[in-house]
């Protein structure tokens, strides 16, 4: 009966065996694997029993070829065909009998005990449990029986080589293991098949011995197994076999195993100078393992799962549904006679690798040395790379190798050489996580080399996410954490409203000041191919981090072809390889994306000035690279390669780089450009007319054009003559542009008629006569009844004139315009009655916007008032920054008071003033009447009140306001100067308030508070220090009057220390977070009531605590101070020691008065004391432990200097 190797390696004395330079651990000894990690108890309980069973008896030959006792050997000496493959992979029970042979080799009587010795009772305890390296039975055979195993190949095989000694072996390879012989005489033994070597008697047959130099021992440090194990490999324990391309003279393939209940790694070389014998013995040994390893039912120890689920879960990366375990070899460069120590470190290449939902992990080894319960505790050194960063995937069709690689933008590509058993598996499971994690994109972005097969199945069975938008997340998460950034920092919204909708809109970054190359790269790649947004905006988004930046490693990420495979480079001579990532990226969006229609790019290079330099013969010297954003995008427009035909380029400078992009392109017709918009883009005289004149020929399908703020002068004959051929304008902006003299009008009148406009914009243009008629003449026309913005702001326009156009756009009495006229900024002065007039008359749109406009006289503004009052067609009133002579008299607040209570229209109202360096503009005092007027309106939805200097009486008002419960639903009333105590008055009115869902915590006011009682303090504090000038005479008078029965000083009030001063600041900050917490909550609450959502009603007040519906006491600044000193850390004042020396008989007579004046107003005064060293002041240690409280009213002077 063969013995069993201890998995931990047996007794303490026991002696170590004779190892083979090429073997490893007991590698048959594995038990049952169970995958399931639910519960380690069996675990433990499996570790308990191990440690109670004793050593068995050890096998007769050092190969265990001695005689078996197998009940299921028939007599022909094969094994039953039902239990041989359970008998030699699965620890069986063990007979009874035992038979004591002599030792088989020299070396089984030197240890503390025989191999062969079997204590007296042990072999009673053998067949109860399970031992703990369990080997399998069916390894010893009988001499001279054949072994039920077939045998699928076998043949001398050189394993070692070296300058002096060449090592043969004996292989045979069944269907369950790879044996190793040290001669054909040895394998002939074992298995009948196999024939005796030439001129050997058969019938002689001598024990099999191992010499101990042709054992060397390649495992783990814990490994503890007899060499004998080392000549029988398992072929569920093969990792892979491959072949070594190491420049030798001869064929190589190395078999590498791991044993992973007796923790063993080894490997063995087997080398060959005939390349079909090789070829064989690789296919064979290859094909017998991938066989093997298909029939595992547990494939991996539940220890080991524990171990490797603990090393993802610990990067947050792992997913039951997306967690996948292959066993690896890291191969590395081998070199001709390689060392033994050498060898010993092949235990470091093995790895575990592990696909996760977003990363591939190579995990080491476990320490095995601690306890296997406790195995998923040890410190794990592991290397990890994101799934979407994969550049290159190789598979080797008749070999086990492949290569993976990994690339980080701007960096160089990491190569990981590989080998597995398992190798089309490992590439199956990255594919399909590839897929998963990139479900919209429609090609790879990564070389792939191996069976198409692979490719071809990796998505069948794939679940598909319908929600594009989760779809969208869970790429931008696996970019992110491949790019080693926070997904996190990434914020972003999507538009359902906007015009071309849906638009993503990437906000700034949450927790840093911009977004790093890796986190923007993350984006892009992101929302390529991405089939649901119709619109990307990147406003305000530095995208310097990718400008002018050129990744030379690697062009994975260039769209080099169209969604339908064609290549831009052969066909239209577009080359994005060689181009900065920003021009990668963004042409890449348009490329492939089928439905994206608009790019804004506003603001997105700040920084960007064009450098075109010439020499003075007039060569370039340094050619301006361009915003690369035109150069991308423009061409793919010209080529019809895109549906990208809205571009907006706002507030980024171009040159000559960018106009030598965007004219060829404007000036072929198939681009079909809807809107290319240089609003701020820095556009000098040649560059402006140059876009204006190659416009015409988009003429067909141009919807915007917007040239505002740019410094070039703008041609008017030329202007004119283009903007006739536009048929489908419906915005124009011109805001701010500089024109050529002429009393011709910016765009003629039957121009204008054949347009449909939505938006006129001509702020901070000078309008002459000519362009109001032709205007006025449009707004009294059907052609402009889609118009829905009219902006003339700063337009040099008088009361007449817009009166002019209010007239104009009503067209039938009575009629409600539906029109934003924004005439802010104009000089009012001449003609505001005729604007009174209209809106009197109802002739006014909708939304009037009428701010800074500077009143000459205080009845110009209440006769407009009082229009307002009946007005029956405004809904929506601005009228901020209003600059009155002086503070509104009482007349004027009456008149808005009446608005307030009257007017049955008007929905939105602005009355904020104005609070700059040098001018500040406000109604008064005489505002806070005029809110009460408030109370009787049911319409008014959103008021603006800023900058009013409402103060406290402003907030009580606001406040009754709210507990009337009116239509108002929005309040913005910052910059007021309300203090905590306004605050709080707001806070609990709200309380009984359901519909107002907006309210600002007024953080502005607190500052303000805050710094107007910092200065009250530090005044405080400079009128206290002023006083010590003269402290020292005051009490040395006090006292001698005090002596002469004059009379007592008398209490003065307390003065702050610096711990006063934190405390009110803390008091402050906390009685202010308090309300903004309840703010929070009643607002919340109110939206919910707002939004229909179930459970929130106007009819109970149990929706939030008593607590926070219970109103809260309103602290004004003086009663928080004066709680703070109410409380204030008692302080005593310390004497002068200098004055007993001028004033010594003074002091005397004054102790027993000043002690009496101590008693009656609770405080000891402080008297010099002596002693041997100096004189010293006595403090309030000196008093009685009674007398420990001080009355800090009565302390005078007693503040520590402070820096004010």
């Amino acid at each position: 009966m063969a013995p069993s190797a201890k998995e931990n390696g047996g007794s303490k004395g026991e002696r170590r065996k004779s190892i083979n330079i090429f073997s490893r651990g007991s590698l048959t000894s594995l038990t049952q694997i169970n995958t399931d990690v639910s519960s380690s108890d069996s675990l433990e309980n499996g570790e308990k029993e191990k440690k109670d069973k004793k050593k068995l008896g050890k096998r007769n030959s050092l190969f265990g070829l001695g005689p078996s006792s197998s009940p299921d050997l028939s007599q022909d000496g094969s094994m039953s065909p039902v239990k041989s493959s359970d008998r030699l992979d699965s620890p069986k029970v063990r007979p009874k009998t035992l038979h004591k042979n002599r030792p088989s080799s020299l070396f089984g009587s030197l240890g503390r005990k025989s191999l062969t010795h079997v204590e007296e009772g042990e072999g009673e305890s053998t067949h109860n449990g399970t031992p703990e390296s369990p080997e399998p039975e069916g390894m010893h055979l009988q001499v001279g029986q054949t072994s039920s195993r077939t045998v699928l190949y076998h043949g001398e095989i050189q394993t070692t080589s070296g300058m002096f000694r060449k090592k043969k072996e004996y292989l045979v390879l069944t269907d369950t293991h790879l044996l190793r012989f040290k001669s054909q005489a040895r394998a002939s033994e074992a298995f009948s098949s196999i024939p005796m070597p030439y001129g050997r008697n058969s019938t002689t047959r001598h024990p099999s011995t191992t010499s101990i130099g042709s054992l060397q021992e390649v495992q783990s440090n814990n490994s503890h197994t007899s060499a004998e194990h080392e000549n029988q490999i398992p072929l569920r324990q093969i990792v892979t076999v491959y072949r070594l391309e190491d420049g030798r003279p001869f064929f190589t393939t190395e078999v590498v195993y791991l044993d992973e209940d007796s923790y063993g790694v080894g490997s063995i070389q087997l080398m060959l100078h005939d390349p079909k014998d090789a070829d064989l013995w690789h296919s064979s040994i290859r094909g017998a393992a991938q066989k093997a390893r298909l029939l595992m039912t547990e494939p991996f120890p539940e220890k080991i799962i524990r171990y490797l689920v603990q090393a993802v879960d610990s990067v947050e990366d792992y997913d039951s549904d997306h967690f996948q375990i292959f066993r690896v070899v890291r191969r590395t460069t081998t070199k001709a006679g390689r060392s033994a120590d050498e060898l010993q470190k092949m235990g470091s290449s093995v790895f575990y690798l592990i696909v996760g939902i977003n990363k591939v992990h190579l995990v080491p080894l476990p320490d095995f040395s601690i306890p296997s319960a406790r195995i998923s505790n040890t410190k794990i050194g592991r290397s990890s790379w994101g799934i979407v960063s994969l550049v290159d995937l190789r598979v080797t069709y008749d070999d086990d190798r492949f290569e993976l690689a990994f690339r980080q933008p701007v960096r160089a590509a990491e190569v990981l050489e590989l080998a597995a058993s398992a190798s089309p598996d490992v590439a199956f499971a990255l594919l399909r996580a590839w897929r998963y994690l990139k479900p919209l994109w429609d090609d790879h972005n990564f070389n792939y080399s191996g069976p198409r097969r692979i490719v071809d199945t990796c998505e069948i069975g794939l679940t598909v996410d319908e929600d594009e938008l989760d779809c969208f997340d869970r790429t931008l998460a696996a970019y992110c954490l491949a790019y080693n950034t926070s997904p996190g920092n990434v914020q972003y919204a999507v538009d359902w409203e906007a015009e071309d909708a849906p638009e993503f809109w990437l906000w700034p970054p949450k927790f840093t000041k911009k977004y790093t190359l890796a986190e923007l790269l993350a984006v892009m790649r992101s929302l390529r191919c991405n089939e649901q947004f119709r619109s990307i905006s990147f406003r305000d988004i530095d995208l310097h981090a990718l400008h002018s930046t050129v990744d030379g490693n690697g062009i994975e990420h260039a769209a080099c072809a169209t969604r339908g495979g064609i290549s831009i480079e052969k066909y239209f001579g577009l080359n994005p390889k060689d181009k900065s990532l920003l021009y990668q990226e963004v042409q890449a969006l348009a490329l492939k994306s089928g439905k994206l229609r608009r790019m804004d790019f506003t603001n997105c290079l700040p920084r960007r000035r064009p450098r075109d330099n010439f020499d003075f013969d007039g060569r370039e010297v340094d050619k301006d690279p361009g915003c690369e954003i035109v150069a991308a995008l423009l061409p793919l427009c010209q080529a019809q390669l895109t549906n990208v035909n809205w571009i907006i380029l706002n507030g980024i400078e171009l040159g000559e780089t960018d106009l030598d992009s965007l004219v060829p392109a404007m000036q072929k017709s198939q681009a079909k450009l809807r809107a290319i918009e240089c609003s701020h883009c820095g556009l000098n005289d040649r560059g402006i007319m140059q876009l204006i004149t190659h416009l015409d020929r988009q003429n067909a399908t141009l919807e915007y054009i917007n040239f505002s703020d740019n410094p070039g002068r703008i041609n008017l004959e030329q202007f004119q003559a283009s903007m006739s051929r536009f048929t489908k304008l419906r915005k124009l902006n011109l805001s701010r542009t500089t024109w050529t003299t002429g009393d011709q009008p910016l765009v003629l009148p039957e121009i204008l008629m054949t347009w449909r406009l939505q938006e006129l914009v001509l702020d901070g243009v000078a309008i002459n006569v000519k362009t109001l008629e032709s205007i006025s003449t449009y707004l009294a026309s059907p052609m402009s009844d889609d118009l829905y913005i009219l902006n003339l702001d700063q337009c040099s326009l008088n009361g007449d004139d817009v009166a002019l156009l209010m007239h104009s756009m009503v067209r039938v009495p009575g009629e409600v315009r539906s029109l934003e006229l924004h005439v802010s900024a104009n000089r009012f002065e001449k003609g505001v009655n005729e604007i009174v007039k209209a809106i009197r008359a109802n002739h006014a749109p909708t939304h009037l916007f009428l701010r800074m406009i500077e009143f000459a006289k205080e009845d110009h503004f209440r006769e407009l008032l009082q229009a307002l009052r009946t007005n029956t067609t405004i809904r929506c009133l601005d009228v901020s920054k209003a600059s009155l002579p002086y503070d509104a008299g009482e007349d004027t607040c009456e008149a808005m008071r009446l608005v307030f209570e009257d007017n049955k229209t008007l929905e939105d109202l602005d009355i904020s003033g104005e609070q700059a360096h040098l001018e500040v503009t406000r109604f008064g005092i005489g505002l806070n009447s005029a809110l009460q007027g408030l109370k009787k309106n049911k319409t008014l939805k959103t008021l603006r009140i800023m900058y009013q200097n409402l103060g406290l009486e402003g907030a009580n008002t606001l406040s009754s306001v709210l507990e009337a419960d009116t239509g108002l639903t929005h309040i913005y009333c910052e910059h007021n100067d309300i203090n905590l105590q306004g605050f709080t008055t707001l806070v609990n009115a709200l309380a009984k308030n359901y519909k107002i869902v907006l309210l600002p915590f007024l953080q502005d006011d607190q500052t303000t508070s805050m710094k107007r009682m910092n200065a009250n303090m530090r005044e405080t504090r400079r009128s206290a220090s002023s006083s010590k000038n003269d402290h020292h005479l005051k009490t040395s008078v006090r006292r001698t009057l005090t002596t002469f029965g004059v009379g007592h000083s008398k209490p003065e009030k307390p003065e702050l220390t610096p711990q006063d001063v934190d405390e009110v600041v803390r008091l402050l900050n906390e009685r202010w977070q308090q309300q903004m917490n309840r703010l929070a909550q009643f607002l919340e609450r109110n939206m919910n009531i707002a939004a229909g959502t179930p459970g929130f009603g106007v009819d109970g007040e149990s929706i939030l605590s008593e607590e926070t519906m219970r109103p809260t006491t309103a602290l004004s600044d003086q009663g928080i101070l004066e709680q703070v000193l109410s409380n204030t850390t008692p302080k005593v004042e310390l004497n002068n020691p200098v004055e007993s020396h001028f004033h010594p008989q003074t002091q005397a007579m004054n102790i027993g008065s000043d002690a009496a004046y101590a008693k009656e107003n609770g405080r000891m005064a402080s008297v010099a004391e002596s002693d041997d060293e100096q004189e010293r002041p006595a403090t309030a240690k000196t008093r009685n432990e009674k007398d420990k409280v001080f009355d800090l009213r009565e302390t005078e002077g007693g503040m520590f200097s402070m820096d004010s």
